[in-house]
Parts: C-alpha cells; structure tokens; sequence
C-alpha cells in the first residue's frame, strides 16, 4: 500500500481482526507496516465481527468470511479485487467496488493525477495484486481518459 493511497484515497478502512493479522502478523508481507500505522493512526479501524454458519455453507470461509460478515452486518461496501470474494459478497446482497475502479474514480474526482494513480497501479501490482494485463492497460486507458475529463 502506498503513501498517496493511504493520503488521497482512504478517509476510513474498516477490516476485521483477520485481516490485521494475517497482513501485519507477518513483517516481511507487502503493506504490513502501512496497516499497522494505519491502525496505529486511526485510519484503519479495526473490528471484531463472528462468521454466521450461512456465510461459512456459502464459502466465505476464514479472513474472506470475516470481510464479508463485517461489510454485510455494518452495511459497507466491500473493495476487492477478489472475483469470487465479489461474486459471494454480491450474492448476500453487498456492495462491491474494485479496487482498479476505486483508482479511476479518485482520477475522476481530482484526488490522485494519473501519474499518482499509475505509479500506485504498479506499486499494488508489485505488492502482490493480480490483474490480468488486459485488465491493467483497460484501467491505464480509464484513467487517461478521467484525468483529460477531470481539468
């Protein structure tokens, strides 16, 4: 995760224990820091929420069934760019946002440059996001296109 995410992008990230600890329980993983101070820093809250059985039998199962316990039983919407993680939370009536089309509308909206916007895209990429590179030069096209309609 980097700086212009944390600054730009992100008023508030809410994210079961789950998450903190399988992301920041192991030092050496990408954005481990970054959550940690998030946490630190009051940006990323930091929740305990219970899986229902109903959420388990659908295959949320494990951090990707606390993520979608915690966006279903407080009404927020889920960014991913996890397709089957989105396909379950869509089908407990969730909304899902992408997190290439969470970069695009921040171009849209003036809180990122392309540049920025292009340089977090290869930092997330290099952190371990996987996008199919047809998906990456569509995105890259969105946010050209965002920026010239932004001035």
């Amino acid at each position: 995760m980097s700086r212009t995410f944390e600054k730009h992008l992100i008023v508030n990230i809410v994210i079961p224990e789950g998450v903190l600890e399988e992301v920041a329980g192991d030092a050496e993983r990408p954005g481990a820091t970054e959550v940690k101070n998030g946490v630190g820093e009051g940006w990323i809250i930091m929740r305990k929420v219970r899986v229902p059985p109903i959420l388990n039998r659908a295959g949320a199962v494990g951090v990707d069934g606390e993520v979608l316990a915690l966006a279903k039983r407080d009404a927020l919407p889920l960014l991913t760019n996890d397709r089957v993680l989105a396909a379950l939370a869509r089908a407990q009536g969730v909304s899902v946002k992408w997190l290439t089309q969470a970069v695009v509308e921040a171009v849209a909206r003036r809180m990122l440059s392309a540049s920025e916007a292009r340089a977090l895209l290869r930092d997330l990429v290099r952190s371990g996001l996987r996008v199919r590179s047809e998906v990456l030069a569509e995105v890259v096209h969105l946010i050209d296109g965002a920026a010239r309609t932004a001035k």
